[in-house]
């Protein structure tokens, strides 16, 4: 019992130096996040993320420790910083927020931040609400959604989506930003990664970085026509790629992507599981 008491005793003078070095880690963020925040940086540094992969391989290598849970930890460690970063800065909603504030002093706002219409929706939507409120639709019913309208939605995807879909495959979700979220934390682990390709709706980088998992992004361009990059896709993937995002038709650009290159997206991502 003596030598394991000893190597618990190891193990715990450890986990304590690993919790001193991650606070001095997340102090240094926080003032690396004030610095981006003056100069108008953006608080990711893809570049700089690559360079500390790279010495994480190359540590891994000359101690000869398993590379992929490193890299999950280092993914920790940038999420970590991310959240520090982002809180010198202000989010889509913050602004909503202050927008909403200078309103109600009278100030005319024209809202830039939030992607809600400036018109009513379409009369035929009053229409249905009415016949849904008529026929008793105001109740509880099924967490997962009416079987008949899941059963619908089956039908849809099989007949326009090449898709093999029973009710069973199908969820219907209080909003967009809930459905997100529940497949971004159901098929994701902590310390996995999603790659995102920008301009994108901010909840999917937020819903990932809550949830401990990291972002890659992939900008694309007026000049060329908002479409992303394949090589630069395929050059992103790594072992702890889980998922890649397709925001189309696109928020905020309005992108619709050509069915060419989606289909070789999809032979992208099946390629790499």
């Amino acid at each position: 019992m003596t030598e394991l008491e000893e190597l618990r005793k190891k193990i715990e003078e450890i986990t304590i130096e690993m919790l001193s070095l991650l606070k001095t880690r997340t102090d240094i963020s926080q003032e690396i996040g004030k610095i981006k925040n003056q100069y108008g940086m953006s608080v990711s540094n893809e570049y700089r993320e690559d360079e500390l992969r790279e010495l994480i391989k190359k540590q891994c290598q000359e101690i000869d420790f398993d590379s992929n849970t490193a890299l999950k930890f280092l993914n920790f460690l940038l999420n970590e910083s991310v959240k520090v970063q982002s809180l010198e800065t202000n989010t889509h909603l913050a602004i909503f927020l202050k927008a909403k504030e200078l309103e109600q002093q009278g100030k005319k706002i024209i809202h830039l931040e939030v992607g809600e219409p400036d018109f009513q929706p379409p009369s035929n939507v009053k229409k249905s609400l009415s016949e849904v409120y008529d026929k008793g639709f105001g109740k509880y019913g099924p967490a997962r959604g009416l079987p008949e309208f899941r059963t619908k939605l089956a039908e849809y995807a099989n007949n326009n989506f090449d898709a093999e879909v029973n009710s069973e495959n199908v969820i219907v979700t209080p909003g967009a930003r809930f459905g997100v979220f529940l497949a971004i934390t159901t098929l994701l682990d902590p310390s996995d990664e999603i790659i995102v390709i920008e301009p994108a709706w901010p909840a999917y980088r937020q819903c990932a970085i809550n949830s401990g998992i990291k972002v890659r992004s992939i900008k694309t361009t007026l000049e060329n026509k908002w479409e992303p990059d394949l090589n630069e896709i395929s050059a992103c993937i790594n072992e702890n790629t889980r998922m890649i995002v397709l925001n189309y038709p696109n928020n905020p650009t309005g992108k619709i992507l050509p069915k060419k290159l989606q289909d070789k997206l999809l032979e992208i991502a099946k390629k790499h599981d």
